[in-house]
């Protein structure tokens, strides 16, 4: 559902503010200026493009946007000539205001985004291009502001062109939807590893801000990230606790918590021969999709580029699986997933008649080498994606002061999901503690059937 709240337009001669009678929270639109919003017009229709008036409408719903605050700019325009202003739409992401621990994180977070979508993706475009292949499919970028604490970005609004979100998160996807997305991410890993070699260095040496922020000492996030980890597994260890016949897998998630960063930071690194630039955080909150007349999707965009890193493929492919799906569809197809996933990553190589640096059998080995990746990414991510709007976490009143009290709190908020009488956070942890089992990491040889 689309949520609107209209803000009176502001004319071309108005500051771009908003008073308290517009919206219950003006501040937070403070750094989005009509410098910005013209800046953003100029690179879209061109310098003769006329910037007469704009609003701010939201449109997000709570839950949709963690990291920063989201909402859509409606510009009217006039180009030379024309007699009646002429409207386009953009969407624009805005920095929250956070906790002093996580205001220069935000600040590198939106930098990275912003390199992004305006140097890196379109350099791997021009490699694409020049195979007469389409660009990533993700928005394009117009404008941005940097400034510490009112960072902003500008991009194209997809919604112009008919994507939008899956429509119900919380049912995970189907096949038609998963075949899209990992078509894309193996054209966009396959892409940089092909701008890698034409450009005879890493992306991390060319573009140094692609280098890993989320788990940085540099603003002393790892601490907060470790307490947040052990007490999102401990949340589960308790669930799978009320479930019978568990025990060993209660008994692998304590045993495991006080790694589980160390799993996260690990799978989210180089490794070698599979290391491509990844999409980081590849959800179904992160992706939209464009349908047919008849709601078949059709096209995928990939948004929210603020997690991009150098790491393996399968980070991609197991966080995007153990996220995004029920355990049945995840299992029943999980060799067709990966076979479409290298079908498509090996086609733009070889359009290049470049060398493929793996196997398709070597793809499944990492694929399993990074199950435990994919495990603790489950048990962070299946709560978020199955949150209603009661269950949602204030991403902005964390910091290293209130820490204990806000993972007890999400902690017990993550307990009291799992007692809904729909049952899907349980059969998520279901199907994901069984798939570990199945693969030997969880040390039990009975089936699901046995839970």
């Amino acid at each position: 559902m689309v949520m609107s709240m209209p803000v009176p337009w502001l004319s071309f001669a108005s500051p771009p503010l908003f008073t308290v009678s517009e919206t219950k929270d003006t501040e937070r639109y403070a750094p989005l200026t009509q410098d910005l919003v013209r800046e953003a017009l100029r690179k879209d229709k061109g310098e003769a493009a006329q910037l007469v008036s704009w609003r701010c409408k939201d449109f997000t719903n709570k839950g949709d946007n963690y990291a920063c605050f989201v909402t859509s700019v409606s510009v009217q325009y006039k180009e030379e000539g024309q007699a009646e202003p002429r409207q386009v739409s953009y969407v624009a992401k805005i920095a929250h205001q956070v906790k002093s621990v996580m205001n220069s994180l935000m600040n590198e977070v939106f930098l990275k985004e912003g390199a992004n979508f305006t140097e890196i993706l379109p350099a791997a475009n021009e490699a694409l291009k020049e195979l007469h292949m389409d660009p990533i499919r993700t928005a394009k970028g117009y404008s941005a502001s940097y400034t510490l604490g009112q960072e902003v970005l500008i991009l194209e609004d997809l919604r112009q062109r008919h994507f939008k979100m899956h429509y119900e998160r919380r049912r995970g996807l189907d096949v038609p939807h998963a075949t899209l997305v990992l078509q894309e991410l193996g054209r966009l890993h396959a892409a940089s590893q092909l701008l890698e070699t034409r450009m005879g260095c890493t992306l991390t040496e060319k573009w140094p801000i692609l280098k890993e922020t989320w788990f940085s000492d540099n603003y002393g996030m790892t601490e907060l990230f470790q307490h947040m980890v052990v007490a999102q597994m401990e949340a589960s260890a308790v669930i799978m606790e009320q479930i019978p016949n568990c025990e060993h897998v209660v008994e692998w998630i304590r045993k495991t918590k006080a790694t589980g960063i160390d799993i996260f930071i690990d799978g989210t690194g180089p490794a070698g021969k599979f290391t491509a630039l990844t999409h980081g955080d590849c959800w179904n909150n992160n992706i939209l999709f464009r349908y047919d007349e008849a709601e078949y999707p059709v096209e995928v965009m990939l948004v929210d580029l603020q997690a991009m890193r150098r790491a393996s493929v399968t980070a991609d492919l197991s966080y995007f699986l153990y996220s995004s799906f029920t355990g049945d569809v995840r299992r029943n197809n999980l060799d067709t997933f990966l076979d479409t996933y290298y079908d498509s990553f090996c086609g733009v190589l070889r359009a290049a008649q470049v060398p493929l640096p793996f196997s398709r059998e070597e793809l499944g080995q990492e694929f399993m080498n990074k199950l435990t990746f994919g495990c603790v990414s489950g048990m962070i991510l299946a709560p978020i994606v199955l949150s209603e709007d009661q269950d949602v976490m204030n991403f902005t009143e964390i910091d290293e002061e209130n820490m204990d009290q806000v993972n007890n709190h999400r902690q017990e908020q993550i307990v009291r999901m799992s007692k809904r009488e729909d049952g899907q956070l349980k059969d998520r942890y279901l199907d994901m503690f069984d798939d570990m089992v199945r693969a030997g990491i969880i040390a039990d040889v009975r089936s699901r059937s046995a839970f």
